[in-house]
This record gives C-alpha cells, structure tokens and sequence, in this order.
C-alpha cells in the first residue's frame, strides 16, 4: 500500500463508556443531541481513569500498540 493510499484511508475511533477514544488528539470525546459536546483530556484526572480503564481492554491494547507502531505481542 503506496502512501498515497494510506493518506485517503478513514480510521473508525474505537468507542469505550460511550466515549470516541482519539489517541492522536489523546482525549475522549462524547458528543450526544441536544447537549454540549464533552471533551476529556488524557491527562485530566477523569481522562487519566478513562485512559487506565481503556488499555486494560483488549481492544485498548491492541489501539495503543497501533498508534505506537508496536506489533501485537509487545
């Protein structure tokens, strides 16, 4: 795969407690109608419990080892 083609490529954000989890923007989002969108920054102390919670999951794993460019075994 050319890079030309991983540039147009569109990445599904997992979703954990409701919450798009962005590794690039490191916050989780939560964006429902009628309210204000909520924006959790990794570092924030709900963030930081949310992030734990997240790379316990074997889906949190596997998107962390992704966006650290780790193979699966890591």
């Amino acid at each position: 795969m050319g890079i030309q083609e991983r540039k147009n490529m569109i990445r599904i954000l997992p979703v954990f407690k409701g919450y798009t989890v962005d590794m690039r923007l490191q916050e989780f989002r939560k964006i429902e109608m009628d309210k204000l969108p909520e924006f959790i920054p990794f570092l924030s102390d709900k963030g930081a419990e949310l992030f734990y919670e997240f790379r316990q999951t074997e889906e949190g794993r596997k998107e962390l080892n992704r966006f650290l460019g780790r193979s699966e075994d890591y």
